[in-house]
């Protein structure tokens, strides 16, 4: 199993990955995901004082979801935004795009996984003068949702906001047939590609294959995977050290996982965290629940 993390690091990874999201993403589609984003934007807004904001984007990728916050909250006390994600050349075009967006003071951009960092969270984000508004958008379909949880609760102090978002599972007979297609796609199969060629594999080496998971992983309803399938065996040499892979016996390159309404209100109660609003798109296909942490 390759970690989510891997798909990307690179410049060109980066560059194919933001291709994905603006082209089959929900989430980037003004008539459908950013409907529920900007409806918690605005309860967001609503319970923010003069004290001031600090936007902490775990996962941030390129900002463009925290970049929307930040532009939508009201006037009133100092504004603070810290990006932080996996991926240094995603964290470079985050930095640029809320850099003064809302009147944000950028603080320094941390390269981390999410994963094996949350113990150090709170000291390399450090301290910023209001209340901590967590975002934890897009994480939740490609890692553990506790483990994703855990890392903005490592974050969280009383009064503050967790806003995290969900790829959900529509309802209809063919719900998962029209997911799996966001996934089984050329521009998809490129990015997977990258890491792939990276490693050392040629194209006529091996294939990609895309389908659902019979194993859609705890709290989930239903997941996508795409796997490598060797057409020959693979002797490579990785940073981690060499590694074989067998002919016919298949990678898989990666989980994306979709939830429920009543999943992603299960996983903020068994965080702790006091419910706010929760809402989902006109698709149904994404969900966006702000929580508080009392």
């Amino acid at each position: 199993v390759v970690a989510t993390r891997q798909h990307y690091l690179s410049a060109r990874q980066a560059r194919l990955w933001r291709a994905i999201a603006a082209a089959f993403s929900p989430a980037r589609d003004e008539g459908d995901g950013m409907q529920a984003y900007d409806a918690v934007n605005a309860l967001i807004g609503e319970r923010l004082d003069e004290g001031g904001v600090h936007v902490i984007g775990l996962g941030c990728a390129d900002g463009a979801k925290e970049r929307r916050l930040l532009e939508a909250l009201p006037p009133g006390g100092p504004v603070t935004a810290t990006p932080v994600d996996v991926s240094l050349p995603l964290l470079q075009v985050a930095a640029d795009a809320l850099d003064g967006a809302g009147g944000a003071l950028l603080r320094r951009p941390i390269v981390c996984d999410l994963g094996l960092a949350a113990e150090d969270l709170p000291k390399m984000v450090g301290e910023a003068p209001g209340t901590r508004v967590i975002t934890l958008y897009g994480m939740i379909p490609g890692m553990e949702a506790f483990a994703a949880i855990a890392a903005a609760l490592a974050l969280l102090r009383s009064g503050d906001m967790l806003a995290v978002s969900a790829n959900l599972l529509p309802a209809g007979d063919d719900a998962l047939k029209r997911i799996v297609a966001q996934y089984d796609n050329e521009p998809t199969r490129e990015w997977l590609w990258a890491l792939c060629e990276d490693a050392g594999i040629e194209r006529g080496q091996a294939v990609v294959t895309v389908g659902a998971l019979e194993d859609a992983g705890a709290g989930a309803q239903a997941a996508v995977g795409a796997w490598l399938e060797p057409a020959v065996d693979l002797q490579l040499e990785l940073e981690a050290g060499a590694v074989s892979l067998a002919a016919g016996q298949p990678v898989r390159l990666l989980r994306s996982a979709r939830h429920t309404p009543a999943g992603l209100e299960a996983i903020i109660s068994a965080a702790g965290l006091e419910l706010l609003a929760l809402e989902v798109s006109p698709s149904g296909e994404e969900g966006v629940a702000l929580a508080l942490c009392p």
